[in-house]
Parts: structure tokens; sequence; C-alpha cells
């Protein structure tokens, strides 16, 4: 990992050190002789209704978890008192008394509040059945709610304060300014909830002083007393673990003093001491925060029982139920996968095999003996899970996590292994791919029925995949695969629903806040290409100034740097004939634990490759903004590389078109571009597109120009002499070149043609200028040197959206030929520092003319010179910083200076 992410990453370190901190000082406040230890948080399986949504429109219960075995499980991690906090109800507790066992009867209530258009939940305890009706029955008004608890001296606690529901897109934070009017007790350590939001809550319930809540009084004109709350006692702050699956219960809670308690457990039950302890604030909170990890085994095992045990929810009721209808498209679409796993008798054994194993039951002997070769990881992952359950919560907690992380990553493998099995069988069916034939066959049927009756038929056909046999072999660990890459989605993206609201609730608080670092994803570094070579020299200018952002590459070789991080491919391929950059896949979990570990809070993503999708995944998992920069002009490849239709080319605009408008934010290049993705076929809005361009490498000082001398056999210095340098295919405009040489020659009998660079139309070009001088693939100093000693540099591509070679070029003072065009035309100077044209016939007039004046020579080498100080990295990457919304931006910055025409 990179130096600096290690650096930015102590955010989480810090908050868990300061967490604890505290923990360590509420564990020394009470004797623990005299101390009961309580879970005030827990529900069991008559949490049946749940309040997310989704759950209801599925039909699904928050848990199945008997009461006997969460009741054990509290027991066993040394709970005294137990209470069962169901939701809205506390048929648990009174199941419980019935049997005679003695209980602190709670439930976990969802209050509206008025004005806010938002729920909060409201832990609640010690009512009788009555009371409990009457409670159900103000739940619609917080106000109501609270002031009946007061009136009844029933006590009760804000859960995880910071986390809400609520469908608006934004809180207003002056509620908290009313809550805390309105609450004596609060969950500060709340076992499925992160650091940062448990030290916000402990940093904000810390600032709220007697001054602070009469002035708080005083602008809502809120009495707390009637609310049973005391502005001049201390707010009491409380401990939970939120488990509803029987994993953490009793791990996280609070320890209750209670003077002289052995004594009074003699003629007092332990639930009634705790009521009165809790009354009179006489708390301190235990346990840890898990961040994410907790939740996301909590979600596995929640998700392997789903499996188990849904029915169908029912097409009907489904629509008919509350809800927008993308709510319940996405349920449709859940309840489908979720029935079809359950079909599925492997996947079906194998998540009960999950839930044995985090609940500490191993994969019996019969189990390992008949499992096939192909899946034996799988059984020793789960063994290793089970073994772990009865250790140290952390150490149970780690090998959960690094089993999940082992299994997606074996199970990747497993489904990549058998594709490229497939593949090979239909070997000479890909060899034949092109871009026209993917572009075309690139369709799904609307028709559901045609759709799956062309996997089901198994025919295979010249050579193509028999996709009925490949859906079988990577059902099973796909749809695992699929069960644990959905946990850690979830689990993360149930944390950070609201992150808009936590960053202005410190930015208020003015503690804690969320470093702001970008992730910068590509698929490319270290190649040899031209964007490549563009975010190479971004990324060593991001490490001469610690600017806050970080690359990562998806790489088998590369090792990482400061500010670059390099993860290992599970797989690598190539397409010979659309392109010679190798695909590299990535382990998505691991770059999403990087993500959560480094401390970043925004993404950029440089390719269309994999890592587009990464970076997706990324955005909504973290629910972070996401920008896109777009180097290559995919519509100018197809229709230079490409005898499609406009139709056809159409359907890559269009996806195109959808993927752009998935970002926050495009970064583009030229100002043609710029017009394309505000215009009517993109429609993205113009605050969306940003206007940025690439920098000038500072020169290197040693550059001895080459001799001409050097190159051709009887040159002189006088020897004219045109050059180019990009990557030898099509598109790049490089077949133009002959046509636009024997002109040029034509009236310049002398004139030379020096190509650098390598590329799929090579062999091609060599045979239509046997004359020139090929030198291949040109290291950076060979190339500042060619460009120091050469007379033209001709850029014959109209594909290009900047043109480095351009800028480097200028950097050495060569004048540059290049067509109208995208990046070239906000560039170049036209005759000032190079030329501008339209056709083939204006390049070879342009090359004869300005061999015919060498007069001007010396000046447009000063003019291209001069022109690269418009491109220094400093003014560049501090707009980038600024529309990325790392900088605050400065008066008067401007991008670049507009190309001026002679």
């Amino acid at each position: 990992m990179p130096g600096s992410s290690l650096e930015h990453a102590s955010f989480r370190d810090d908050l868990n050190s300061e967490f604890r901190r505290y923990l360590m000082l509420e564990a020394a406040r009470f004797d623990r002789s005299e101390c009961l230890r309580i879970d005030f948080h827990c529900h069991d399986h008559n949490s049946d209704v749940p309040d997310e949504l989704w759950g209801r429109i599925l039909g699904l219960p928050e848990t199945w978890l008997k009461t006997s075995k969460l009741v054990k499980t509290l027991q066993r991690n040394g709970s005294d008192v137990i209470t069962i906090t169901n939701h809205n109800n506390a048929r648990s507790c009174w199941k419980l008394l019935e049997k005679g066992i003695d209980v602190l009867v709670g439930a976990e209530f969802t209050c509206y509040l008025p004005g806010h258009d938002l729920y909060l939940h409201v832990l609640t305890y010690g009512f009788t059945p009555e009371q409990e009706t009457v409670l159900n029955r103000k739940r619609s008004d917080v106000y109501d709610f609270l002031r009946y608890a007061a009136e009844h001296d029933i006590p009760v606690i804000q859960p995880h304060p910071l986390y809400l529901y609520t469908r608006q897109p934004g809180i207003n934070l002056e509620m908290y300014e009313k809550l805390a009017l309105l609450f004596q007790h609060f969950e500060v350590l709340n076992g499925q909830r992160d650091a940062w939001q448990s030290v916000l809550t402990l940093n904000w319930v810390q600032s709220l002083d007697e001054e602070t809540l009469r002035r708080y009084s005083r602008k809502h004109g809120i009495d707390p007393a009637e609310f049973g709350v005391s502005i001049q006692r201390p707010k009491t702050l409380t401990g939970g673990s939120d488990d509803h699956m029987g994993l953490f219960a009793g791990q996280s809670g609070s320890s209750l003093w209670i003077p002289d308690l052995h004594r009074r457990l003699r003629d007092t039950a332990a639930s009634k001491l705790a009521l009165e302890a809790l009354r009179a604030g006489r708390v301190a909170p235990f346990g840890d925060v898990g961040e994410n990890q907790k939740l996301n085994i909590a979600l596995l095992d929640y998700f392997a029982q789903v499996v188990a045990r849904i029915e169908e929810p029912g097409l009907l009721r489904m629509m008919l139920h509350r809800g927008e209808l993308k709510d319940k498209v996405a349920c449709f679409a859940i309840a489908n996968l979720l029935l079809e796993m359950k079909k599925n008798k492997k996947t079906q054994m194998f998540v009960s095999f999950i839930h044995d194993a985090l609940h500490g039951k191993k994969p019996d002997w019969l189990v390992r003996w008949n499992v096939p070769k192909d899946y034996r990881f799988c059984v020793a992952h789960l063994q290793a899970v089970a073994e772990s359950r009865d250790t140290a919560p952390d150490r149970f907690v780690s090998a959960v996590n690094d089993a999940g992380a082992g299994l997606f990553r074996d199970l990747s493998k497993l489904v990549i292994k058998r594709l490229r099995a497939s593949i090979a069988d239909s070997k000479d069916s890909f060899d034949e791919l092109s871009t026209e034939s993917l572009i075309r066959s690139f369709e799904i049927p609307s028709q559901l029925s045609s759709l799956l009756s062309g996997a089901k038929s198994g025919k295979k056909k010249n050579g193509k995949i028999n996709f009925a046999k490949l859906l079988d072999d990577i059902a099973f660990p796909a749809l695992i695969g699929l069960v644990l890459a959905g946990t850690q989605f979830a689990s993360t993206r149930a944390l950070y629903e609201n992150r808009e609201f936590l960053n202005g609730f410190a930015r208020q608080l003015g503690r804690s806040r969320h470093p702001q670092r970008a992730l910068y994803l590509t698929d490319t570094l270290r190649d040899k290409n031209g964007v490549s070579n563009s975010l190479s020299a971004k990324l060593a200018e991001i490490q001469r100034k610690d600017l806050p952002i970080d690359f990562l590459i998806c790489h088998a070789e590369v090792a990482p740097e400061p500010h670059l991080h390099v993860v290992r491919p599970l797989t690598e391929f190539a397409f010979e004939k659309l392109s010679e950059q190798r695909f590299r896949v990535p382990n998505v979990l691991e770059i999403a634990e990087l993500f959560y570990r480094g401390g970043y809070d925004r993404i950029v993503c440089s390719t269309e490759g994999p890592m587009v999708l990464v970076a997706l995944l990324l955005k909504h998992m973290f629910n972070v903004p996401a920008h896109f920069f777009m180097h290559t002009d995919w519509m100018d490849f197809v229709r230079h590389t490409t005898d499609l239709s406009q139709h056809e080319r159409d359907r890559i605009r269009r996806l195109l078109r959808m993927l752009y408008h998935q970002f926050d934010g495009v970064f583009v290049l030229n100002s043609d571009h710029r017009h394309w993705l505000t215009g009517h076929d993109m429609g993205l809005a113009e605050e969306a597109v940003h206007l940025t361009a690439h920098h000038t490498e500072p020169a290197a000082s040693n550059i001895v120009p080459v001799r001409k001398s050097d190159l051709f056999a009887g040159a002189s210095a006088q020897t004219p002499v045109m050059f180019t340098a990009c990557r030898i295919s099509k598109e790049k405009g490089v077949l133009e070149l002959p046509e636009i040489y024997y002109r040029a020659r034509h009236a310049i009998p002398d004139l030379k043609l020096v190509i650098a660079g390598s590329g799929p139309a090579e062999t091609k070009l060599r045979k239509a200028v046997p004359e020139a001088l090929f030198l291949g693939w040109v290291d950076r100093q060979r190339m500042a040197e060619l460009y120091a000693g050469l007379d033209l540099f001709v850029f014959p591509s109209q594909f290009d959206t900047f043109g480095n070679v351009i800028l480097e070029a200028f950097s050495q003072g060569m004048p540059v030929l290049a067509y109208n065009c995208k990046g070239p035309k906000d560039i170049i100077q036209n005759g000032r520092n190079g030329y501008l044209v339209d056709d083939i016939d204006g390049m070879s007039a342009r090359i004869v003319e300005h061999f015919d004046r060498p007069d001007r020579h010396a000046t447009m080498r000063r003019e291209a010179q001069r022109r690269v100080a418009d491109y220094q990295a400093e003014p560049i990457m501090r707009r980038f910083l600024e529309d990325l919304g790392l900088a605050t931006p400065s008066p008067g910055t401007a991008l670049r200076p507009t190309a001026v025409a002679a």
C-alpha cells in the first residue's frame, strides 16, 4: 500500500483509538463487582415486520432466531440481565415472564418525528402490557410517545442516533437540537455500526452542556422536563449489540452500577435493579464496534437463511405494496434471484453450511468426503469459520471475514477457469471476433422466452459457446460469489446511506471529519500507450506534490509506489483483433476493502474496461461521488475502424450515454467533446462536464538533438525530415501518411520520413512507404532527442481527444501539423507554432510551405516552446482538484487559453 495512503488510513485508527480510550475511562467509573451487565439492544424472531421497505415488500422477517437461543447466547457472553427489544412488541419478554424467567421488558418502537418526515427508533423498558398498547398507539408522534413515557417513568434510549429512517435526500441538522431536548439516554455503542458513527455520536453528546441545552430550549420552545430530561444532569450513554442473528448478543452492552449489589439481589430481581440504574444514569457502555465487519457477518447469516426460507412473495402483492416503482422492480429482481438460488440444490445446501459454520457447526465427515475436488476449498474455509466460533470475539470476526474474502477469491477463480475452458472449446469463433461482430451481436432478446429457450437449447453451432452447459458449470460458484459480494455491498451501503448527512454532522461539530481523498481507477498504467503515458505524468505530479489522490491499477508485474496501489488480477486476456491492451480482471472485494481502509470519499475512473464497473460498484456501495475522465473517442474509433451503419453506431452511442450518466461528473480534454456531451445526443448537464487538459512534463536539461546523419546516410542538418510518433493503427490516421508524404516529396525530392511507434497496421504501413525509417517503440529520452533534432511533427490523427505528442514536440521546439479537429485545434495556434488543416491536400501543401520558408523555423520553434507554458502541471492539477471538490476554487483560475488563429 502506498505510504501516503497509510498515513490517511490512520483516520480509522484514530477513530478506534479515541473510542477505546473512552470505553477504558467508562470501565473505570464503577466497581465491577457491583455492576450488572446487560445488552440493551437485541432481537429475536418476534422482530417479524422489518422497518426496511424492501424487507416488507419481499415478506421477510428481520430474523428467524429463536428466543431460547438468543437467551443462551446472552448468558454465554456474560449478560446478568436479559432483555429482548423486538420491533414494536414485547412478545418474547412476556413469554419469558410466563415461564418464570426474570427479564427486563423492552421493545424498540419506531416513531414518527413530525415536521421532519422521518422515523426514529426508541428503545423502551419497564412497561406493562397495557402500556405497550398505548405506546404503540402513540408511535405516530414521537412527542406524544415520549411525554407518555415520562409521565409513567418509563425509561427510553435513542439507539444509533445517526442512523435514521427517511426517504428524503437530506436531514436537517437542527433536528438534533430537538433530540438533545427529548432524550436523556443515547446509545453511543452499537455493535452493528462503525467507529465513525460511534465517535460522532460521542462527540455530539459530550458537547451538550447545560448552557447549550438551555439555548436549544429557548430556540425551539421545547421544555425538556416535559419529556423527563434534566439539563443539569449529564446525558447517559449506553451500549448494545443490535444483534439479530444470535452471533454477537451480549458482546457489546452496558454495565449498570448497583451500590451494595449482592445484598440487594437477595430480595430484588436483577431486572428491577437494572431499571433503577438506567433511570439514575449509572450506566457505562462496554464492548467494541466492528466497523462494517460485524454487520457484514450478520447479513451473510441472514442471506444464507433467506435462501433456505424465502417463499414466493407474489407479483401482484409486490406491485400493490406501498413504495415507489423502482423499489418494487428491485424487489422483483431480488425475489427471482433468491428463488432461483433456492431451487439450486448445491447452492441451498452450501448456504445452510454457511449458517451452520457461523454458529460453530463444522461440515461433517460425510460432507467432506463427498465434496467434489473443485469445491474442497469451500469446506476448508467453512471449517476455519466454525473452529473460530468459540474463540475471542475479535478472532471470530477476523476469521469470518478472512474466510469470506478467500471464498470469494477462490470461487471467482473457479468461475474464470470454467469460462476459459468454455472459450477454449469455441476458440475458432473467438479468433474471428472483430469490432463489427461484437457490436452487431451485442443485444438481448426483449422476449424473455426467446432468451430462456436460447440458453436452454444447449446447441453448439459453428464453434460457438454452449451456454446451457456453461450456465450449469458456473451457476453454483457464481451464485455463492454473488451472495458474498452482495452481503458486503449491503452492509457497507447500510452504514453509508446517509454519508452526506454524516459529513455535514462532522462539519458542524468541527471534529472527526472524514478525509477528502480520491481513489483513481484505471485499466492502464505503466503500459505502452498514450493514455498510460498521460496517466503516468499525472501520477508523477501527484507524487511530487503529495496531492490527495491515489491511483489503483490491476497488474501482475507493476510494483506499488507512493500514491499507487496495485492489485493482482484474477485473470487477464486480450481480443487481438480489437486491441493490444490486455484486460485485467480485479478482485472487487479487495478493492472495496482498500477503499474503506484508505479513507477515500470519492472516485475517478479513466478507462471503460473492467475498472469502470468497479468504480460504479464503489460509488453505490460507499455512496460517494464518482467522476469519469474521458480519454478515448469511441465513436470516432468505431467510425474509423469499422463499416458499421449509422444505426449500429448509435447502439454504441446509447451505451456510452448510459455509462456517462452514471457518473457525477465527466472530465473532457477538448471543447468539441464538451459540446457533444452536453448536446442533444448525450444530454449531460453542462455543470457536470469539466474541461481539463494534460500537462507537460518538465523538459530534461540533458537532451542532445539527434543528428540527421545518424538516421539517414548522406543526410545533413539541412535535409528536410518530417516525424510522426503514435500507435500505428488505422484510427490514428497513419494509413494516410504515404499519400501525404509522396505528395509533399513530389515538391521536395529529398524529404525524409521518420515513424516511431508500433501497432497492428505497422506491416501495412511499411509496405506502403518503404522509404520511411521505422524506429519501433521509443523511450522518453530518445523521443525528446528526435523532437529536438528533426523539423516538423506530422499528426494525421482525427481520433485523439487531446494529443500529448503535440505538447511533447512543442517542449523541444518542434512545430506540429495536424487536422483542425478536437484536441489539436485547442492546442495548436495556426501559423505560429504549427498548422491546422482540413484534409490530405492541406497536409501535403503545408509540409511544402513549411520547408519553403526556413526563415520562419526559428520563430515557430520559440512559439512552440512558449505555448508549453500554458500547459504546466500546477494550474491544471489545481483546477482538477477543484472540480473534484478536493480544493477551494481560486478566483479567476483559468484552465488554459483558447487557441489563437493566425
